[in-house]
């Protein structure tokens, strides 16, 4: 028993090898399909808020100047008008990302086969495959949200965790068995995982580990040795420094200290200046942690696939087995 479970592990750390070994092998086609999806949504943002900083810098002497500007819905319809074409960018940049969670899977199987395994990717078939399945892919992109959404409260966040670990192989259901609608992926996520959970899990740990945190963390530390983390973060400070920021902690201060007995010792000092220097840092170092976990994806659904596909074989060879037994007690009865 001891030595079956030795093997389920080493299994896993040969996907886990395998999956780096993938990304490497194909990185130059997979950072450049993964570009636009991750730095598009960054730069998506960077235009919103730069067209709106702009925007509420000079509108005071636009309306001076122009009289009839002085027209709150009119002011606020420019406003939308500014910051629009960002918003386009991020919408589209959005939407290749979402479309590459289901294509990479595709991708990593076939990749990964034994008649394709020399063959350079195409990931423009991978993504029209996709694309044909539109309608159920948002559906189960929908529940996936809503399950995150119900997840995310602090009482439901230890059982959506381990609903997570039964459901990890549902975009590889949904991609590779092709006539699988949205919500019999889940339960054949459900049926392929259930008696791998340990092993599952693990993979999970690792995947984690490695793209959520050591890497993110050491492109931060690098970028801050470099010295570049107070250059990128300079956009960043002036756009806060035209936030009410100090204002609007200030008056909710006041608002929940209202209501106390005035003798009351109260140490909270209202007037405190917020550092935004350090917000602003903060800020580059969440975006570039962003920009290397979503560079990452590819390893992960690689990673995803390969664990779906022995699941899948196993689950293929226990049905076999039990197909067997079915037809053998049949034959001895008619005997």
């Amino acid at each position: 028993m001891a030595k079956k479970s030795e093997n389920r592990i080493s299994m896993i750390f040969n996907i886990f090898k395998d999956g780096i070994v993938w990304y490497c092998k194909y990185m130059d086609v997979l950072l450049k399909y993964m570009l636009f999806p991750v730095f598009g949504q960054i730069i998506g943002l960077a235009l919103i808020f730069t067209a709106n900083y702009f925007f509420v810098v000079n509108i005071p002497h636009l309306i001076k100047q122009y009289p009839i500007l002085d027209n709150i819905p009119l002011v606020f319809t420019l406003l939308l008008i500014c910051v629009f074409p960002g918003f386009l960018v991020f919408c589209k940049a959005f939407y290749d990302y979402i479309i590459a969670m289901g294509s990479l899977n595709s991708m990593a199987y076939v990749s990964r086969g034994e008649k394709m395994k020399n063959k350079p990717l195409d990931p423009k078939m991978h993504d029209d495959v996709l694309k044909k399945r539109l309608g159920n892919y948002i559906v189960l992109i929908l529940l996936i949200s809503l399950l995150g959404l119900i997840g995310s409260f602090p009482l439901f966040i230890i059982p959506f965790a381990i609903v997570l670990v039964y459901l990890c192989l549902v975009f590889q259901v949904f991609m590779l068995e092709e006539s699988t609608p949205p919500l019999a992926a889940f339960k054949r996520s459900f049926d392929l995982v259930k008696t791998n959970f340990g092993i599952t899990s693990l993979l999970l740990g690792l995947s984690f580990v490695l793209t959520y945190v050591i890497l993110p963390n050491l492109f931060v530390w690098a970028i801050d040795k470099a010295n570049a983390i107070d250059f990128l973060a300079y956009p960043i400070h002036k756009y806060l420094e035209i936030l009410p920021i100090q204002d609007i902690v200030n008056s909710s201060i006041a608002s929940l200290t209202s209501g106390l007995p005035l003798d009351m010792p109260i140490s909270i000092n209202t007037d405190a200046a917020f550092n935004i220097h350090d917000i602003a840092c903060s800020v580059v170092c969440s975006l570039i942690g962003f920009a290397v976990i979503g560079l990452l994806l590819p390893m992960r659904s690689c990673w995803f696939t390969l664990l779906y596909k022995t699941l899948n074989i196993e689950k293929g060879e226990e049905l076999r087995k039990m197909d067997y037994k079915k037809e053998y007690k049949n034959r001895n009865k008619k005997g």
